[in-house]
């Protein structure tokens, strides 16, 4: 019961802090439009919102974030020389009660924008008798089917509806003369009476579960600016018919079930800014055309069947984003599309290999290049490692331990080493030597007007995560670790996850749904993965563990978004892969111990050995030492200063003879002589650490001076 209060205290503390803002000049409103505001605030669930007749009066006060909450009324005069409202905006408020019936008390609005609450329910019959041009309703928990009675709505020119529980109902879109509609979450198939919506300019069915095929009939749609396919559920083939589709600005197509069919006819979309075809089973050759288009932005082709070659001509100076991945294309990389300012991603490919000298494989300012696993032609290693030749392991691991997107974080005896420092990017390769693994990253995030973001990594403030789910990386469309120079066995690998970019309680921040496949070398080992569901919540925490075999001494995890689940929730641009931590361990793997004993064993015996030589040394040295004063050889009484003349030292020494020679010093050679009167003179000059004296000394009985 306290954590319903403090949910209903945070919805009120929410409401409050929505802002006000007036379009028009002062108005006052009549006291019924001014019952029916404070009525329809009441329905949504809004709390201590009074309104009065000089609701249009208030001063201007734009939200300055995105997800500011925001209360908007504009008001025009009437013919009746009295002010109605027209437009109502209450946006990103968290209003947790129902759409309200009693908008119908104001005659003369156009255009509703409830988005981003937490609204349940569904349309209002009483809307059917009002004029309204505009409704979105996006980003709250309305259920059930779009009502048959929408379609007496004859004004509506926009709608944009989030339904959950896959709903249907789509049957009635027909029937209005929209030129935008957005529909989510919804099944069943597309009724052929869209194909009467003639004036239609944006058409957006992304994450839906239709069945059937593209129809032929969104040829009737000469004027569609926008069209957006991603997730939908329909099949394939692309219709030819799309061709006449000439004032194309973006066009998204994803995830549609076909095999090998031609690159679609797109020549004549002369305006057209994006085009993202993806995973749509397209087969044959780079259309060499496509390079013509002097205002395309985003060239996303990735995941298809293309071969042959890059065409090798100038790209659109427009061109920032090209996304090759998954495909089968080869040659040489033309040096045309590496172009400073531009994101481009060539992983997944056949393309020649690219030597360390190549432009390829040059830094060029500002390109952001991925290459991973690019040439088919590389060996197993040079294909994770691109631009490296002849690249050879120094050793095999059998272990990996990384935390996506954060520091090096110790857990239960075993380091996670963080990638936490690289940001990432639309086309972001990284690996350093110093590691045995990397990551690959494609793909740009939609909408989120950002298109230097180079931040993809999710960072949570909640004290409840422990620190290696506070950060998780992020990627639009696919994510790839590896980890290489492994050796060769079965390992346990252990995929760890927490949603930190949604939240609980009664908020839009907790309706975001985010579903992406994962595979595991090469093999589909999960579809539609939602984290949140299988952790039972957000922030908390949830790991996925799997047997896997490693055979050519590298393992490749990828995380990859098929166009299902939200796009735009919270905010634009959070949808896609998540993870948080990855382990791989070998279950069998037992580290040898450390040889302490022999280790201690041998540095006794040493240090004997050498006390053994020193004291064996000492005792010849006394001995020596003792038999020479007895001869009176040391008499202190006998020593004195006696000098040579030259002559004498060369007939001592045999003229410096070779034979003579014992020794070499800091200053020169040291040799022995026989003086003329039977004594022996052992000449010294210096000390020398080469051996050649000391070992004359103390050497071996073959090589030692006869001294006596």
């Amino acid at each position: 019961m306290s954590f319903l209060k403090l949910d209903l205290l945070l919805v009120s503390i929410l409401s409050l802090s929505c802002l006000w803002t007036q379009v028009l000049v002062s108005a006052a409103l009549p006291r019924a439009e001014v019952d029916a505001l404070n009525q329809i605030a009441k329905t949504m669930g809004a709390r201590d919102w009074t309104f009065d007749a000089n609701a249009c009066d208030l001063n201007d006060i734009l939200p300055v974030q995105e997800l500011d909450p925001t209360r908007n009324i504009t008001c025009n005069r009437g013919l009746d020389n009295t002010h109605h409202i027209t437009e109502i905006q209450f946006k990103h408020c968290n209003l947790s009660g129902t759409l309200p019936p009693e908008l119908v008390q104001l005659p003369s609005i156009q255009k509703v924008d409830f988005a981003y609450n937490y609204l349940n329910g569904s349309i209002p019959v009483e809307w059917t008798l009002l004029q309204l041009k505009f409704i979105s309703v996006f980003g709250n928990r309305l259920s059930g089917n779009i009502p048959s009675y929408l379609a007496d709505i004859t004004s509506l020119t926009y709608f944009k509806p989030i339904l959950r529980n896959r709903t249907s109902g789509v049957q009635e879109i027909s029937k209005l003369g929209n030129s935008e509609t957005i529909l989510h979450q919804l099944s069943g198939s597309l009724p052929t009476g869209l194909a009467e919506l003639k004036n239609l300019t944006d058409f957006r069915i992304s994450d839906n579960n239709f069945n059937g095929s593209i129809p032929e009939f969104i040829q009737n749609w000469k004027q569609l600016e926008r069209l957006e396919m991603q997730g939908s559920g329909l099949h394939g083939p692309i219709p030819s018919s799309i061709s006449v589709l000439e004032n194309l600005k973006l066009l998204r197509i994803s995830d549609i079930a076909v095999r090998n069919h031609p690159f679609p006819d797109l020549r004549k979309m002369a305006g057209i800014i994006t085009i993202t075809l993806r995973n749509c089973g397209i087969s044959g050759e780079f259309p060499e055309y496509i390079w013509r288009m002097n205002n395309l932005r985003i060239l996303d082709l990735s995941f298809n069947r293309l071969t042959g070659k890059i065409p090798n001509v100038a790209t659109p100076p427009s061109l920032k984003f090209i996304f090759l991945t998954g495909n089968f294309l080869s040659g040489n990389i033309p040096a045309s599309i590496l172009r400073k300012e531009t994101n481009v991603d060539l992983s997944y490919n056949n393309f020649t290999h690219q030597s360390p000298e190549q432009p390829a494989c040059q830094e060029i300012q500002s390109l952001n290049l991925n290459l991973f696993r690019s040439s088919s032609g590389d060996s197993n290693l040079s294909g994770v490692l691109p631009c490296r030749n002849n690249f050879k392991c120094d050793r095999y691991w059998h272990s990996l331990h990384i935390n996506c997107g954060g520091n090096d974080v110790k857990v239960n005896g075993s380091t996670f080493e963080g990638d936490g420092q690289i940001g990432g990017g639309a086309a972001t390769y990284h690996s350093q030597d110093d590691t045995n693994w990397g990551f690959s990253s494609s793909g740009d995030f939609t909408d989120d007007n950002d298109e230097e973001n180079k931040r993809y990594i999710a960072t949570s403030n909640s004290s409840d995560l422990s620190e290696l789910y506070i950060n998780a990386r992020i990627a639009p469309l696919s994510l790839t670790y590896f980890g290489y120079c492994l050796d060769n066995r079965n390992y346990t690998l252990s995929l760890h996850f927490a949603e930190i970019q949604f939240s609980n309680g009664i908020t839009f921040h907790s309706l975001g749904r985010r579903l992406f496949d994962i595979y595991i070398q090469d093999k589909l080992v999960e579809r539609n993965f939602d984290v949140k569901a299988e952790a039972s919540g957000v922030l908390k925490p949830v790991a996925r563990s799997y047997n896997v075999t490693v055979t050519n001494h590298i393992i490749e995890i990828r995380f990859h978004w098929a166009g299902k689940g939200t796009t735009a929730l919270p905010k634009r641009g959070i949808y896609g892969p998540l993870v948080s931590a990855i382990s791989l361990n070998d279950p069998n793997f037992k580290p040898e111990k450390k040889k302490v004993v022999p280790i201690v064993v041998g540095v006794v015996a040493g240090l004997s050995l050498i006390i053994l030589a020193f004291g064996i040394l000492g005792w010849r040295y006394y001995l020596r030492t003792k038999r020479r004063k007895e001869r009176g050889f040391m008499k202190e009484s006998d020593l004195q200063t006696i000098s040579f003349t030259l002559k004498q030292i060369k007939a001592a020494t045999n003229n410096f003879d070779s034979a003579k020679k014992i020794g070499e010093g800091g200053f020169g050679p040291v040799y022995k002589g026989q003086l003329a009167d039977g004594d022996q003179l052992l000449l010294v000059y210096e000390y020398m650490e080469n051996n050649s004296l000391a070992h004359a000394l103390f050497g071996g009985e073959n090589s030692q001076l006869k001294l006596d």
